[in-house]
């Protein structure tokens, strides 16, 4: 876990800590756990994805690290068009913004640190105001919020993870949004319950090996 203290494009431990508690005093989300959250996706920003989607009729695209084709990077009916739209309205290039490559099953299209899908992000069947985008926004008093930015994307998962249950110290309703932040749904499954442990397990060490002792404790 000392790894989380620097190296590579991973956030400043230190930085990371502040954007936590900073999201625990607007959410209630406790921030080993939240920490925890962003280290199960990206290792804290470390691997935030390698690919790019490069055709919007078929959500494929490249290995940004060798050219390689790359199908189901994003769910063409569900997240292609609120992607080209985030990255317009950032002044960015959709063909240049990596996001998380698809593994064995479903689709990739993560974004950023927290790894919000663009449909999450900017859900068309939600108002403007109600969408994650919009909630971060108005929570850092910025304009318009950015997924890839590591302060939008710490404040985007604790919103996401209060409105899953997390604002507690309940360690089974903690678990239970962990899972329901990787898979859906409502319950943990067999495909969640693995990723859930180890949020829960990361979340403990957190705290005890690198949060208390900051606090003296």
């Amino acid at each position: 876990l000392f790894a989380l203290a620097g190296g590579g494009k991973a956030i400043p431990f230190g930085d990371a800590l502040n954007y936590a508690n900073a999201v625990n005093a607007k959410t209630g989300v406790p921030q080993a756990f939240l920490l925890a959250i962003l280290t199960q996706e990206t290792g804290i920003g470390k691997n935030v994805g390698t690919c790019y989607l490069t055709n919007t009729e078929d959500g494929s695209g490249i290995n940004s690290k060798n050219g390689s084709v790359i199908a189901r990077v994003m769910k063409p009916t569900r997240d292609v068009q609120p992607f080209i739209s985030i990255t317009k309205s950032l002044g960015l290039d959709y063909k240049k913004m990596v996001v998380s490559c698809p593994q064995a099953v479903g689709y990739g299209g993560g974004m950023g640190p927290a790894q919000f899908i663009a449909s999450t992000w900017s859900n068309p069947n939600q108002s403007v105001e109600n969408q994650i985008s919009s909630q971060v926004a108005r929570a850092l008093g910025k304009s318009i919020a950015n997924p890839w930015d590591p302060q939008d994307a710490f404040m985007a998962a604790g919103i996401f993870l209060r409105d899953l249950g997390a604002n507690t110290s309940s360690y089974s309703a903690q678990k239970l949004a962990a899972c329901k932040y990787y898979g859906g749904g409502t319950r943990c499954t067999s495909v969640t319950t693995p990723y859930g442990n180890n949020v829960m397990s990361l979340a403990s060490t957190i705290q005890r090996t690198m949060i208390d002792p900051l606090q003296g404790l």
